[in-house]
Protein backbone atom coordinates (compact mmCIF):
# COMPACT_ATOMS: atom_id res chain seq x y z
CA UNK A 1 0.00 0.00 0.00
CA UNK A 2 1.46 3.36 -1.05
CA UNK A 3 1.86 6.41 1.16
CA UNK A 4 -0.72 8.46 -0.82
CA UNK A 5 -3.23 5.63 -0.36
CA UNK A 6 -2.65 5.52 3.41
CA UNK A 7 -2.95 9.32 3.74
CA UNK A 8 -6.11 9.43 1.62
CA UNK A 9 -7.59 6.62 3.72
CA UNK A 10 -6.82 8.44 6.97
CA UNK A 11 -8.36 11.63 5.64
CA UNK A 12 -11.53 9.84 4.53
CA UNK A 13 -11.88 8.23 7.97
CA UNK A 14 -11.56 11.61 9.67
CA UNK A 15 -13.89 13.23 7.13
CA UNK A 16 -16.59 10.58 7.56
CA UNK A 17 -16.23 10.85 11.35
CA UNK A 18 -16.82 14.61 11.25
CA UNK A 19 -19.44 14.58 8.47
CA UNK A 20 -22.50 14.06 10.75
CA UNK A 21 -21.66 17.37 12.47
CA UNK A 22 -22.21 19.24 9.19
CA UNK A 23 -25.72 20.28 10.26
CA UNK A 24 -24.79 21.47 13.76
CA UNK A 25 -23.31 24.90 13.04
CA UNK A 26 -21.57 27.04 10.45
CA UNK A 27 -18.22 26.21 12.08
CA UNK A 28 -18.81 22.45 11.98
CA UNK A 29 -20.09 22.63 8.41
CA UNK A 30 -16.94 24.43 7.25
CA UNK A 31 -14.74 21.87 9.00
CA UNK A 32 -16.62 18.89 7.54
CA UNK A 33 -16.43 20.33 4.02
CA UNK A 34 -12.73 21.09 4.49
CA UNK A 35 -12.04 17.46 5.32
CA UNK A 36 -14.19 16.06 2.51
CA UNK A 37 -12.55 18.34 -0.09
CA UNK A 38 -9.06 17.57 1.26
CA UNK A 39 -9.70 13.81 1.30
CA UNK A 40 -11.06 13.93 -2.26
CA UNK A 41 -8.04 15.98 -3.40
CA UNK A 42 -5.58 13.48 -1.91
CA UNK A 43 -7.52 10.61 -3.49
CA UNK A 44 -6.37 11.83 -6.91
CA UNK A 45 -2.78 11.16 -5.82
CA UNK A 46 -3.51 7.46 -5.28
CA UNK A 47 -1.83 5.64 -8.25
CA UNK A 48 -4.84 3.42 -8.95
CA UNK A 49 -7.19 6.39 -9.04
CA UNK A 50 -4.91 8.36 -11.38
CA UNK A 51 -4.68 5.34 -13.68
CA UNK A 52 -8.47 5.04 -13.77
CA UNK A 53 -8.92 8.74 -14.57
CA UNK A 54 -6.21 8.64 -17.26
CA UNK A 55 -7.78 5.55 -18.79
CA UNK A 56 -11.17 7.28 -18.90
CA UNK A 57 -10.17 10.66 -20.35
CA UNK A 58 -6.59 10.17 -21.57
CA UNK A 59 -3.29 10.94 -19.84
CA UNK A 60 -2.73 14.02 -22.01
CA UNK A 61 -5.81 15.68 -20.52
CA UNK A 62 -4.07 15.94 -17.10
CA UNK A 63 -7.49 15.78 -15.40
CA UNK A 64 -6.21 14.32 -12.09
CA UNK A 65 -3.96 17.31 -11.29
CA UNK A 66 -6.75 19.72 -12.24
CA UNK A 67 -9.31 18.07 -9.98
CA UNK A 68 -6.75 17.77 -7.18
CA UNK A 69 -5.89 21.48 -7.41
CA UNK A 70 -9.52 22.62 -7.59
CA UNK A 71 -10.36 20.54 -4.52
CA UNK A 72 -7.24 21.89 -2.81
CA UNK A 73 -8.42 25.47 -3.32
CA UNK A 74 -11.89 24.51 -2.09
CA UNK A 75 -10.51 22.87 1.06
CA UNK A 76 -8.29 25.91 1.74
CA UNK A 77 -11.30 28.22 1.42
CA UNK A 78 -13.38 26.14 3.86
CA UNK A 79 -10.44 25.78 6.27
CA UNK A 80 -10.05 29.55 6.32
CA UNK A 81 -13.77 29.87 6.94
CA UNK A 82 -13.49 27.39 9.82
CA UNK A 83 -10.59 29.08 11.61
CA UNK A 84 -12.27 32.47 11.32
CA UNK A 85 -15.45 31.01 12.85
CA UNK A 86 -13.37 29.59 15.73
CA UNK A 87 -10.97 32.47 16.40
CA UNK A 88 -12.82 35.47 14.98
CA UNK A 89 -16.54 34.72 15.32
CA UNK A 90 -17.29 38.35 14.46
CA UNK A 91 -16.00 37.60 10.95
CA UNK A 92 -13.00 38.60 8.85
CA UNK A 93 -13.07 39.94 5.27
CA UNK A 94 -15.92 37.65 4.22
CA UNK A 95 -16.64 39.46 0.96
CA UNK A 96 -12.95 39.51 0.02
CA UNK A 97 -12.65 35.79 0.69
CA UNK A 98 -15.69 34.99 -1.43
CA UNK A 99 -14.39 37.14 -4.30
CA UNK A 100 -10.92 35.55 -4.09
CA UNK A 101 -12.27 32.00 -4.24
CA UNK A 102 -14.84 32.99 -6.87
CA UNK A 103 -12.10 34.42 -9.11
CA UNK A 104 -9.45 31.75 -8.49
CA UNK A 105 -11.50 28.71 -9.55
CA UNK A 106 -12.70 30.15 -12.93
CA UNK A 107 -9.21 31.45 -13.72
CA UNK A 108 -7.71 28.05 -13.05
CA UNK A 109 -10.23 26.38 -15.34
CA UNK A 110 -9.62 28.99 -18.06
CA UNK A 111 -5.81 28.78 -17.93
CA UNK A 112 -6.00 25.01 -17.79
CA UNK A 113 -8.12 24.90 -20.95
CA UNK A 114 -5.79 27.31 -22.80
CA UNK A 115 -2.53 25.77 -21.58
CA UNK A 116 -0.07 24.02 -23.87
CA UNK A 117 0.72 21.16 -21.49
CA UNK A 118 3.89 19.19 -22.21
CA UNK A 119 5.08 15.87 -20.79
CA UNK A 120 8.04 17.50 -19.04
CA UNK A 121 5.98 19.56 -16.61
CA UNK A 122 3.65 22.53 -16.36
CA UNK A 123 6.22 25.33 -16.71
CA UNK A 124 7.12 25.97 -20.36
CA UNK A 125 7.74 29.24 -22.16
CA UNK A 126 8.27 29.74 -25.86
CA UNK A 127 6.48 26.59 -27.06
CA UNK A 128 3.42 27.82 -28.91
CA UNK A 129 0.61 30.23 -28.20
CA UNK A 130 -0.50 28.41 -25.06
CA UNK A 131 2.96 28.26 -23.51
CA UNK A 132 2.33 30.96 -20.88
CA UNK A 133 -0.93 29.55 -19.56
CA UNK A 134 0.54 26.66 -17.54
CA UNK A 135 2.59 29.24 -15.66
CA UNK A 136 -0.47 31.39 -15.06
CA UNK A 137 -2.46 28.36 -13.95
CA UNK A 138 0.14 27.34 -11.36
CA UNK A 139 0.63 30.97 -10.30
CA UNK A 140 -3.08 31.46 -9.53
CA UNK A 141 -3.31 28.14 -7.68
CA UNK A 142 -0.12 28.69 -5.66
CA UNK A 143 -0.93 32.31 -4.84
CA UNK A 144 -4.35 31.44 -3.44
CA UNK A 145 -3.08 28.47 -1.42
CA UNK A 146 -0.13 30.48 -0.10
CA UNK A 147 -2.16 33.48 1.06
CA UNK A 148 -4.92 31.32 2.54
CA UNK A 149 -2.39 29.21 4.47
CA UNK A 150 -0.49 32.24 5.81
CA UNK A 151 -3.70 33.84 7.09
CA UNK A 152 -4.91 30.54 8.57
CA UNK A 153 -1.55 30.01 10.31
CA UNK A 154 -1.75 33.46 11.87
CA UNK A 155 -5.27 32.81 13.13
CA UNK A 156 -4.70 29.25 14.38
CA UNK A 157 -1.51 30.02 16.28
CA UNK A 158 -3.02 33.23 17.63
CA UNK A 159 -6.01 31.27 18.93
CA UNK A 160 -3.92 28.75 20.89
CA UNK A 161 -3.66 30.99 23.95
CA UNK A 162 -7.44 31.46 24.08
CA UNK A 163 -8.26 27.74 24.23
CA UNK A 164 -9.13 26.60 27.76
CA UNK A 165 -8.03 22.95 27.50
CA UNK A 166 -4.67 21.33 26.79
CA UNK A 167 -6.04 19.20 23.95
CA UNK A 168 -7.82 22.24 22.52
CA UNK A 169 -4.52 24.14 22.49
CA UNK A 170 -2.74 21.15 20.96
CA UNK A 171 -5.43 20.84 18.28
CA UNK A 172 -5.10 24.47 17.25
CA UNK A 173 -1.32 24.09 17.38
CA UNK A 174 -1.36 21.13 14.98
CA UNK A 175 -3.78 22.95 12.68
CA UNK A 176 -1.45 25.97 12.75
CA UNK A 177 1.52 23.70 12.01
CA UNK A 178 -0.38 22.17 9.10
CA UNK A 179 -1.22 25.52 7.55
CA UNK A 180 2.37 26.71 8.13
CA UNK A 181 3.61 23.68 6.20
CA UNK A 182 1.03 24.51 3.55
CA UNK A 183 2.55 27.99 3.31
CA UNK A 184 6.01 26.45 2.87
CA UNK A 185 4.57 24.15 0.19
CA UNK A 186 3.35 27.17 -1.77
CA UNK A 187 6.63 29.01 -1.21
CA UNK A 188 8.83 26.18 -2.49
CA UNK A 189 6.72 25.88 -5.63
CA UNK A 190 7.17 29.56 -6.29
CA UNK A 191 10.94 29.27 -5.73
CA UNK A 192 11.41 26.34 -8.12
CA UNK A 193 9.24 27.91 -10.82
CA UNK A 194 11.10 31.21 -10.50
CA UNK A 195 14.48 29.45 -10.82
CA UNK A 196 13.30 27.56 -13.87
CA UNK A 197 11.86 30.62 -15.59
CA UNK A 198 14.83 32.88 -14.84
CA UNK A 199 17.71 30.49 -15.51
CA UNK A 200 16.26 27.49 -17.25
CA UNK A 201 17.65 25.26 -14.51
CA UNK A 202 15.39 22.48 -13.25
CA UNK A 203 15.49 20.28 -10.16
CA UNK A 204 12.55 17.97 -10.86
CA UNK A 205 13.45 15.23 -8.34
CA UNK A 206 14.14 17.66 -5.50
CA UNK A 207 11.07 19.76 -6.30
CA UNK A 208 8.80 16.72 -6.45
CA UNK A 209 10.23 15.17 -3.26
CA UNK A 210 9.96 18.42 -1.27
CA UNK A 211 6.48 19.17 -2.62
CA UNK A 212 5.19 15.69 -1.76
CA UNK A 213 6.71 15.72 1.74
CA UNK A 214 5.31 19.15 2.63
CA UNK A 215 1.91 18.31 1.19
CA UNK A 216 1.61 15.04 3.09
CA UNK A 217 2.88 16.59 6.32
CA UNK A 218 0.34 19.38 5.90
CA UNK A 219 -2.67 17.12 5.55
CA UNK A 220 -1.57 14.83 8.38
CA UNK A 221 -1.06 17.79 10.74
CA UNK A 222 -4.51 19.10 9.83
CA UNK A 223 -6.04 15.65 10.41
CA UNK A 224 -4.40 15.36 13.85
CA UNK A 225 -5.43 18.92 14.74
CA UNK A 226 -9.03 18.20 13.81
CA UNK A 227 -9.13 15.06 15.99
CA UNK A 228 -7.72 16.54 19.20
CA UNK A 229 -10.49 19.03 20.21
CA UNK A 230 -13.24 16.33 20.10
CA UNK A 231 -10.96 14.15 22.23
CA UNK A 232 -10.84 17.05 24.67
CA UNK A 233 -14.63 16.89 24.92
CA UNK A 234 -14.42 13.13 25.54
CA UNK A 235 -11.78 13.64 28.24
CA UNK A 236 -13.97 16.27 29.93
CA UNK A 237 -16.96 13.91 29.76
CA UNK A 238 -15.01 11.06 31.36
CA UNK A 239 -13.60 13.42 34.00
CA UNK A 240 -17.12 14.62 34.81
CA UNK A 241 -18.30 11.01 35.15
CA UNK A 242 -15.46 10.18 37.54
CA UNK A 243 -16.12 13.29 39.64
CA UNK A 244 -19.84 12.56 39.73
CA UNK A 245 -19.12 9.02 40.94
CA UNK A 246 -16.89 10.39 43.72
CA UNK A 247 -19.39 13.05 44.83
CA UNK A 248 -22.53 10.94 44.69
CA UNK A 249 -22.09 9.32 48.17
CA UNK A 250 -21.74 12.79 49.71
CA UNK A 251 -24.81 13.95 47.77
CA UNK A 252 -26.78 10.98 49.12
CA UNK A 253 -25.83 11.67 52.73
CA UNK A 254 -26.45 15.43 52.64
CA UNK A 255 -29.70 15.37 50.64
CA UNK A 256 -31.16 12.66 52.88
CA UNK A 257 -30.73 15.14 55.73
CA UNK A 258 -32.00 18.09 53.61
CA UNK A 259 -34.29 16.51 50.98
CA UNK A 260 -35.99 19.79 50.06
CA UNK A 261 -32.91 20.94 48.10
CA UNK A 262 -33.30 18.18 45.49
CA UNK A 263 -34.90 19.34 42.26
CA UNK A 264 -37.89 17.33 41.14
CA UNK A 265 -37.01 17.22 37.42
CA UNK A 266 -35.27 14.01 36.37
CA UNK A 267 -32.19 14.00 34.13
CA UNK A 268 -31.14 11.34 31.62
CA UNK A 269 -28.21 9.25 32.80
CA UNK A 270 -26.09 10.01 29.72
CA UNK A 271 -26.14 13.76 30.44
CA UNK A 272 -23.14 13.47 32.73
CA UNK A 273 -21.97 17.13 32.75
CA UNK A 274 -25.48 18.36 33.54
CA UNK A 275 -25.93 15.72 36.24
CA UNK A 276 -22.61 16.78 37.78
CA UNK A 277 -23.71 20.41 37.73
CA UNK A 278 -26.94 19.53 39.53
CA UNK A 279 -25.10 17.31 42.00
CA UNK A 280 -22.70 20.15 42.91
CA UNK A 281 -25.52 22.69 43.27
CA UNK A 282 -27.59 20.39 45.47
CA UNK A 283 -24.59 19.50 47.65
CA UNK A 284 -23.91 23.19 48.18
CA UNK A 285 -27.59 23.93 48.88
CA UNK A 286 -27.69 21.04 51.35
CA UNK A 287 -24.60 22.40 53.12
CA UNK A 288 -26.28 25.79 53.39
CA UNK A 289 -29.39 24.19 54.85
CA UNK A 290 -27.42 22.04 57.29
CA UNK A 291 -25.57 25.06 58.68
CA UNK A 292 -28.76 25.85 60.59
CA UNK A 293 -28.18 22.79 62.80
CA UNK A 294 -24.77 23.82 64.12
CA UNK A 295 -23.17 26.99 65.42
CA UNK A 296 -19.96 28.73 64.53
CA UNK A 297 -18.64 27.57 67.92
CA UNK A 298 -18.82 23.97 66.73
CA UNK A 299 -17.00 25.01 63.55
CA UNK A 300 -14.24 26.58 65.67
CA UNK A 301 -14.11 23.50 67.85
CA UNK A 302 -13.73 21.30 64.75
CA UNK A 303 -10.83 23.40 63.49
CA UNK A 304 -9.04 23.13 66.84
CA UNK A 305 -9.71 19.39 66.98
CA UNK A 306 -8.24 18.87 63.51
CA UNK A 307 -5.21 20.98 64.42
CA UNK A 308 -4.62 18.88 67.53
CA UNK A 309 -4.72 15.68 65.46
CA UNK A 310 -1.97 17.02 63.17
CA UNK A 311 -3.96 16.58 59.97
CA UNK A 312 -2.04 17.51 56.81
CA UNK A 313 -2.48 21.28 56.21
CA UNK A 314 -3.70 20.64 52.66
CA UNK A 315 -6.61 18.56 54.01
CA UNK A 316 -7.23 20.28 57.33
CA UNK A 317 -10.02 22.64 56.19
CA UNK A 318 -11.88 19.85 54.38
CA UNK A 319 -11.61 17.55 57.41
CA UNK A 320 -12.86 20.33 59.72
CA UNK A 321 -15.84 20.95 57.48
CA UNK A 322 -16.54 17.22 57.30
CA UNK A 323 -16.53 17.19 61.12
CA UNK A 324 -19.26 19.76 61.57
CA UNK A 325 -21.23 18.51 58.54
CA UNK A 326 -21.46 15.02 60.03
CA UNK A 327 -22.70 16.51 63.29
CA UNK A 328 -25.18 18.68 61.35
CA UNK A 329 -26.51 15.68 59.43
CA UNK A 330 -27.12 13.80 62.67
CA UNK A 331 -28.78 16.85 64.25
CA UNK A 332 -30.99 17.30 61.19
CA UNK A 333 -32.17 13.72 61.51
CA UNK A 334 -33.06 14.48 65.11
CA UNK A 335 -34.74 17.77 64.20
CA UNK A 336 -32.40 19.84 66.39
CA UNK A 337 -32.32 23.09 64.42
CA UNK A 338 -30.62 26.05 66.13
CA UNK A 339 -32.00 29.59 66.22
CA UNK A 340 -30.36 32.90 66.99
CA UNK A 341 -26.77 31.72 66.55
CA UNK A 342 -24.04 32.42 64.02
CA UNK A 343 -23.63 29.63 61.50
CA UNK A 344 -20.35 28.20 60.10
CA UNK A 345 -18.91 29.47 56.79
CA UNK A 346 -18.67 27.12 53.80
CA UNK A 347 -15.28 26.21 52.36
CA UNK A 348 -16.67 26.06 48.81
CA UNK A 349 -17.63 29.75 48.77
CA UNK A 350 -15.76 32.06 46.38
CA UNK A 351 -13.98 29.35 44.36
CA UNK A 352 -13.68 28.98 40.60
CA UNK A 353 -15.09 25.88 38.91
CA UNK A 354 -11.96 23.72 39.04
CA UNK A 355 -11.18 24.67 42.64
CA UNK A 356 -14.81 24.08 43.58
CA UNK A 357 -14.77 20.51 42.28
CA UNK A 358 -11.39 19.86 43.87
CA UNK A 359 -12.70 21.09 47.22
CA UNK A 360 -15.83 18.93 47.06
CA UNK A 361 -13.75 15.85 46.23
CA UNK A 362 -11.56 16.54 49.27
CA UNK A 363 -14.65 17.11 51.41
CA UNK A 364 -16.27 13.88 50.25
CA UNK A 365 -13.12 11.88 50.98
CA UNK A 366 -12.80 13.44 54.43
CA UNK A 367 -16.50 12.92 55.20
CA UNK A 368 -16.35 9.17 54.62
CA UNK A 369 -12.72 8.22 55.22
CA UNK A 370 -11.28 10.52 57.86
CA UNK A 371 -10.96 8.87 61.31
CA UNK A 372 -10.61 12.38 62.75
CA UNK A 373 -14.11 13.30 61.53
CA UNK A 374 -15.56 10.10 62.97
CA UNK A 375 -13.84 10.72 66.32
CA UNK A 376 -15.13 14.31 66.40
CA UNK A 377 -18.73 13.14 65.93
CA UNK A 378 -18.38 10.62 68.74
CA UNK A 379 -16.99 13.35 70.99
CA UNK A 380 -19.74 15.85 70.20
CA UNK A 381 -22.68 13.42 70.22
CA UNK A 382 -21.69 10.43 72.36
CA UNK A 383 -25.31 9.38 72.93
CA UNK A 384 -25.94 8.87 69.20
CA UNK A 385 -24.47 6.33 66.83
CA UNK A 386 -24.23 8.13 63.54
CA UNK A 387 -24.73 6.01 60.46
CA UNK A 388 -22.48 7.77 57.98
CA UNK A 389 -21.57 4.85 55.77
CA UNK A 390 -21.21 5.05 52.04
CA UNK A 391 -24.85 4.63 51.09
CA UNK A 392 -25.46 3.39 47.58
CA UNK A 393 -29.19 3.95 47.41
CA UNK A 394 -31.20 7.15 47.60
CA UNK A 395 -34.88 8.01 47.65
CA UNK A 396 -34.15 11.06 45.46
CA UNK A 397 -33.95 11.46 41.71
CA UNK A 398 -30.81 9.98 40.19
CA UNK A 399 -28.03 12.39 39.27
Amino acid sequence: MTTPTIIAGILWLVALWRLPAIRHSHKQRSLALTLVALAAAMTFEVPQVKEMVDAAVGAEARLSPLLKHLLGVTSAAYLLDFVIAVVRPQGLARRTRLVAAGVTLPLMLTFYALANWTPGGPVRLGEGRGALFPVLYMAVFTLYIGIAMVVATWLFLGGVRHSRTFLGKAGLGFLGLGTLLGSLYALQRIVFVTIQLSSGTQYPDLANSLSTTLKQATVLSVAVGVCLPPLSVAVEYIGAAITLHKLRPLWVQLTEAAPHVVLATSVRRRRIPFRLERCVIEIEDACLALREYVSVDLYTSAQKFVLQRAVHPQHADAVAEACWLRVAVQSARNGERLRGVEYPPLGVTGRDRESELSWLRLLSRAYFSSPVAAEFVRKEQPSNTPAQGNSEGSPHNDH
